[in-house]
């Protein structure tokens, strides 16, 4: 009897524990919802802090860029350090710089639109500016939160990019992607006082007087000296006259990154014949190393002194600029547009360039067209046409150019003066690496 007893009450417990065990997966459901929820959230909301840092960096690195473009760093809107320049470049909202930042953080969403603010400011370090870009994004969507109250997020992103030009600075610089065109400073034996690098290796006048021209370079006739520029120089819009030499350096080792010869222009490329390396390294990008006081002459960058050197010339930069056919600009390559002084000269894209993207683009970033060429101090490196003379001195400088096109049937090329770094070959210290086809690095500092 009492066993029977005992087990009633045990069945009556059980009875009223039914419900316990729905009741607890219900919560353990809940919990389990609630943090996957959070997990969700917490997700979209790093993902989109990496959207910020990324809107932020491209727009910090754009801005920067625009300090080179626009010729702040060479001193086209005048005497870096003066309010003025600075002012045009910088500004906290309408400078060269702003409005390129802005204009670039507008063009990367954050979370799939353009952020809610960006705002910009710069600092003015010597020789390097800097502009520090912040970006947000608010009213950021959660998806479970707000079941339990949450409301909505905001994200801010900060970063900053400076430009570098190192002329008359205790450093060297290294720039790979070099073109053979060695350009005269007109030192001595040039007569006029000289034009692009003065005795310290600084910009004369500040740039102002070359940076955004465009210049007629005519090669150089071995037993030829240099000759000399007129001052004052011409008003513009007149062209410049400049000249070159024509030099040779190896194209490899290391192997250069060069365009497909199906692309326009450039089924000879490789055909070999006494120019072939030469006209390589206009077309291709060279990995040789050029630096400052590197030697001219034996042991070092070697002048042509061989006749038909102009073909060479002509083909690859044909090549290089994607141009159909020899002679005046629109046969396919890109733009480069000339505009009023102080404002960035702007790259549109040619029909033939190798981003089918930006075949029509108006204003483009990056262009093949856009080049790198070393400067010396001007002396005859060709006395009584043999092409033997050393130049100790060596390279002092360097040039951007934009490459318009060549001439058919002479040697001059019609370019347009982008930026212009000196360096002075005496000093020592750490090498500053330029951009493949600037002397002006920029980077990311934070």
């Amino acid at each position: 009897m009492a066993s029977r007893t005992k087990q009633g009450s045990a069945f009556k417990s059980r009875k009223r524990e039914r419900g316990v065990t729905i009741l607890i997966v219900a919560i353990s459901l809940m919990a389990i919802l609630a943090m996957s929820a959070l997990a969700i959230d917490i997700v979209s909301l790093y993902v989109t802090e990496g959207d910020a840092q990324r809107t932020a960096d491209a727009a910090a690195l754009a801005g920067a860029k625009t300090f080179v473009s626009s010729g702040f760093t060479s001193g086209q809107l005048g005497d870096p350090t003066s309010g003025g320049a600075q002012s045009l470049a910088c500004n906290g909202s309408t400078g060269f710089a702003d409005l390129e930042a802005q204009a670039v953080a507008n063009r990367n969403p954050i979370a799939g639109v353009a952020a809610t603010t960006v705002t910009t400011s710069c600092t003015w370090a010597a020789s390097n500016p800097q502009i520090t870009v912040s970006v947000q994004r608010t009213g950021l969507p959660s998806f479970f939160a707000r079941i339990w109250g949450g409301g909505s997020a905001t994200v801010t992103r900060t970063a900053k990019a400076e430009a570098y030009n190192p002329s008359g600075q205790s450093v060297p610089i290294q720039v790979h992607s070099v073109k053979p065109w060695l350009i005269p400073n007109c030192d001595p034996p040039c007569a006029s006082g000289g034009l692009f690098f003065d005795s310290s290796y600084n910009l004369v006048g500040n740039g102002s007087t070359f940076i955004g021209r465009e210049i007629l370079l005519t090669r150089i006739i071995p037993g030829t000296p240099p000759a000399p520029l007129t001052l004052p120089l011409p008003p513009a819009p007149t062209p410049l006259n400049g000249q070159y030499y024509s030099i040779d350096f190896p194209i490899d080792p290391p192997t250069p990154s060069c365009p497909s010869t199906s692309a326009a222009s450039c089924s000879s490329l490789f055909t070999g014949g006494p120019h072939a390396p030469y006209r390589q390294n206009i077309a291709c990008s060279s990995t040789f190393q050029f630096s400052c006081g590197q030697t001219i002459g034996a042991g070092g960058l070697t002048v042509h002194a061989i006749s038909g050197v102009n073909a060479g010339t002509r083909s690859g930069i044909d090549c290089l600029i994607h141009a159909d056919a020899p002679g005046f600009a629109s046969l396919g390559q890109d733009t480069i547009n000339q505009s009023a002084v102080g404002t960035p000269v702007t790259v549109a894209g040619g029909y033939n360039n190798p981003n089918p993207a930006l075949a029509s683009a108006t204003s483009v970033s990056r262009s093949d067209s856009v080049v790198t060429v070393p400067v010396y101090n001007g002396s005859d490196l060709c006395p009584a046409g043999a092409c033997t003379q050393t130049n100790a001195l060596g390279v002092i400088g360097f040039l951007q150019l934009g490459i318009q096109y060549m001439e058919t049937g002479t040697s001059v090329i019609h370019a347009v003066i982008l930026n212009a770094a000196g360096c002075n070959p005496a000093n020592s210290g750490t090498a500053v690496s330029g951009g493949q086809v600037s002397p002006i690095p920029v980077r990311l500092i934070q």
